[in-house]
């Protein structure tokens, strides 16, 4: 860990809606750090900070932009471990802010991969400068930082003595040269500290626009896999219906076939029965009409009934399902507890030490994996990359499956895959089932079907 000398002067800003809405000596952070002070102001949000070193004439010479969480008792989260002042050893320059260019370190510019998640970029727009707003909270020195007054030394006089005009315009001439390369370096040095200035500017700007195309283009993906859901329930639906009226067709076949064989039965006996006496045809009529519509009743209180059962199974297997999936969630949430406790004072001894559990997953890249997410990481770490990387398991598994093996998927009517080489995605946000991993030619059929469809 560098020492720091008795003239480096350390704050922590806490910001709010772009201005500073907390001013602390940094032991004073480190009390918060240690759990003795609570923010209730702060509690169950995530906050931005600025740490600061500030030199003996109150001028920034070195920030830090971070970010830190608070629980719902306004304590910082214990998890929370960033290196604030090897990051601003590692880190490169940033504007001046009066006493030459500070040492920066901020989202777009940041010496260590795995913290950049931790870090913000200032705001630099004319009218809520993040800059501006820390060079007036200085100035004013509301925490009482006590520093030092610059000694001046007086030039000493020099004798007069008189000189040749020769060596006067010889003196003269040397001293405008002095001039004009001081004020040549100070002009050099003041465009390269503009262009460094409007680099990290431009460098906020492309990484506050990606961040809104990454959010577009995930609700783009949210969107197109609800429509995909929705179709799929239709379609679902739609065979179920279908199912259900060829099974009832069938049962309302059988049943007329079965009356129209009573019709011929009955209407036979009574053309044999004409032949009697009146009274015994009409009791056979009667007869017939009776037993017609005990038949009728019959059939369709066997209908109803076969409905009944099948409602009462339904509602029976639901109630299993409901059960399993709640017993299957405990014993997910006890085997994680398990694993948590089984390892946890070795892995927070670590985590106190600065070490962190780092691992690549694909999409993502270097990610560090906090204490809590251990568990969940290692009973599924594809679930566990593709809720880091804000999209669902099974579009991040299509993903991954593309990226290992990126070609066409789609199947001709024989069952034969095409396999044609196609451009890979990178990223599984910009992923789509069905159109990222098809050619041009397939993206084109499934476009033609969609069409006719609608």
């Amino acid at each position: 860990m560098p020492k720091f000398t008795a003239e480096l002067l350390e704050a922590v800003f806490l910001f709010q809606d772009a201005q500073i809405s907390r001013e602390l000596l940094y032991p004073e952070f480190e009390a918060i750090l240690d759990g003795f002070i609570p923010f209730p102001d702060f509690a169950n949000t995530t906050a931005k900070a600025v740490y600061v070193q500030i030199g003996q004439s109150l001028c920034v010479t070195g920030a830090v932009f971070f970010l830190i969480s608070f629980d719902e008792t306004g304590m910082v989260d214990r998890r929370w471990n960033v290196p604030l002042r090897q990051l601003i050893d590692a880190t490169g320059t940033g504007p001046d802010m009066g006493a030459g260019a500070i040492r920066l370190a901020c989202y777009s510019q940041c010496p260590i991969a795995w913290h950049q998640k931790n870090l913000w970029d200032p705001i630099m727009e004319s009218g809520s400068s993040s800059f501006v707003a820390m060079r007036k909270a200085v100035k004013a020195n509301r925490l009482g930082l006590v520093v030092k007054p610059v000694k001046t030394e007086k030039p000493k006089a020099e004798k007069s003595s008189a000189k040749p005009a020769v060596d006067l315009v010889r003196e003269q001439a040397v001293l405008e040269k002095k001039l004009h390369d001081h004020y040549a370096q100070e002009l050099r040095d003041k465009m390269a500290m503009l262009i460094k200035e409007q680099r990290l500017r431009i460098a906020t700007l492309m990484n506050q626009h990606q961040a809104k195309v990454h959010a577009m283009q995930h609700e783009h993906q949210q969107r197109v896999l609800a429509y995909q859901q929705k179709y799929q329930e239709y379609e679902q639906q739609n065979r179920d219906l279908e199912e259900r009226n060829r099974a009832f067709k069938d049962s309302l076949d059988a049943q007329a076939n079965k009356i129209e064989g009573m019709r011929e039965y009955f209407a036979h006996k009574l053309k044999a029965a004409q032949s009697g006496e009146s009274n015994q045809i009409q009791m056979l009529q009667e007869n017939f009409a009776l037993e017609m519509d005990a038949k009728i009743r019959a059939a369709t209180a066997e209908l109803h009934e076969m409905l009944e059962m099948r409602e009462v199974e339904l509602f029976y297997r639901h109630q299993n399902e409901a059960a399993l999936k709640e017993e299957i969630v405990n014993l997910k949430r006890e085997q994680q507890q398990l694993l948590k406790n089984s390892g946890d004072q070795l892995l927070e001894r670590l985590t106190k030490s600065g070490i962190n559990l780092v691992t690549f997953l694909p999409g993502l890249g270097e990610t560090a994996i906090p204490l809590d997410d251990i568990g969940v990481y290692l009973e599924d770490p594809q679930a566990y990359a593709a809720v880091k990387t804000g999209v669902s398991e099974a579009i991040y598994l299509a993903w991954y499956e593309h990226h290992q093996s990126p070609c066409c998927n789609a199947v001709d009517t024989r069952g034969k895959a095409c396999g044609r080489s196609i451009p890979m995605i990178e990223t599984p946000y910009e992923f789509h089932p069905g159109e990222s991993d098809r050619c041009s030619q397939h993206q084109s059929v499934v476009y033609s079907r969609v069409a006719e469809r609608r």
